[in-house]
């Protein structure tokens, strides 16, 4: 029982000085993330220089406009994401995710109203895409087209095995 409560002590004596030790290294703690956020600020900053290289080399690229709106709205820059995701729906209108970016930058600037127009474009494309795509599965399986084809694997099966039994 002795050892039970040294064990439990050590234990608890541990716990507290490692939880003293993280306070004091609580400057080195703030420094790494400050570092951590320089280098993601850098590396978003190249990502946004990359898709700029893309857009000049092809300008009807809706995919690269996308892109670097996404990253100016993460860093952000609301507007310039706007810009940049507006034209991407220009070239594709029927992007979803360039209208719900769009959606997010127009909240944060405060334009309630366009987010909201934005964000009814996302339902509305999901709804037509997913319904677009359902319907197509449907009409085949009504069209009779599948019946015949399982009709014909069916007759296909019964004359191999009137092959194999006249073997």
């Amino acid at each position: 029982m002795r050892n039970l409560f040294r064990t439990i002590f050590i234990a608890i004596i541990a716990v507290t000085l490692t939880s003293l030790s993280a306070c004091d290294n609580a400057g080195e703690k703030n420094a790494l993330l400050t570092t951590g956020a320089k280098i993601g600020s850098g590396a978003m900053q190249g990502s946004i220089a990359e898709f700029s290289k893309a857009i000049k080399l092809d300008p009807k690229s809706a995919k690269a406009y996308a892109g670097r709106g996404a990253l100016k709205y993460a860093m952000g820059d609301s507007k310039g994401a706007i810009a940049d995701l507006s034209k991407a729906i220009e070239l594709d209108p029927k992007s979803v995710t360039a209208y719900s970016g769009r959606g997010s930058a127009k909240f944060a600037t405060g334009d309630v109203p366009g987010a909201t127009a934005d964000f009814i474009s996302v339902a509305r494309l999901a709804l037509f895409s997913s319904s677009d795509g359902e319907s197509g599965k449907e009409s085949g399986n009504d069209s009779g087209g599948d019946s015949e084809k399982e009709s014909g694997s069916d007759s296909g099966k019964d004359s191999g095995k009137e092959q194999e039994s006249g073997k």
